[in-house]
């Protein structure tokens, strides 16, 4: 369902931009990742895809249940060994504010701040603290227009890849958890 690009990088990502990704140069690889995804990787996300295009999952569960997942993260310390306390609560804090307005009315004009200062902390640490910086960035993949993925414009009918991808740059091993966590929040528990 999704597409590879060069290097098995997701296709449309490296140094393009667009209104939801923003400018992508800073999709850089990890240096303990050699690709995109595993073949697992690859069959569970084609599965969750198929299934969430099925269900016809709108795409403000799938912002919400990217926060659960990171914060679930940080709150469970997953995260303690590669950058400070400080910085991941600050994170944290931003992470709860979504999952608590996303779904309710005016949810992404409360949102929108959060966005940018997500933006903002994530170019501050870029070069001082990488982890902290690429935490940032899944982060503001939660703060995003809830009508604001397109599956007609974008290169995956849902944002799973790319959160699978920028996740993998925080932690490359925690791509099969993550997609039996995304598979659980959206596919077991969703109504249809």
């Amino acid at each position: 369902m999704w597409r590879k690009g060069a290097g098995g990088a997701p296709a449309g990502l490296v140094g393009q931009t667009d209104s939801f990704h923003g400018t992508a140069r800073h999709l850089r690889w990890s240096k303990k990742m050699t690709g995109a995804y595993s073949n697992e990787e690859e069959e569970r996300l084609d599965i969750i895809e198929e299934q969430l295009v099925e269900k016809k999952t709108p795409f403000f569960l799938m912002m919400k249940m990217y926060a659960e997942f990171l914060h679930d993260c940080i709150h469970e310390k997953r995260f303690n060994q590669i950058t400070d306390s400080k910085g991941l609560n600050v994170v944290a804090e931003y992470l709860k504010q979504a999952i608590a307005f996303l779904g309710s009315n005016n949810s992404d004009e409360l949102r929108k701040p959060g966005r940018l200062e997500l933006w903002a902390l994530f170019r501050r640490f870029e070069d001082k603290q990488p982890a902290l910086a690429s935490l940032s960035r899944c982060a503001v993949c939660c703060f995003y227009e809830e009508a604001g993925w397109d599956p007609d414009t974008s290169e995956s009918v849902t944002p799973i890849p790319f959160y699978l991808f920028l996740l993998k740059r925080l932690d490359p091993d925690m791509g099969l958890e993550f997609l039996e966590y995304a598979g659980r929040y959206l596919l077991d528990s969703a109504p249809g």
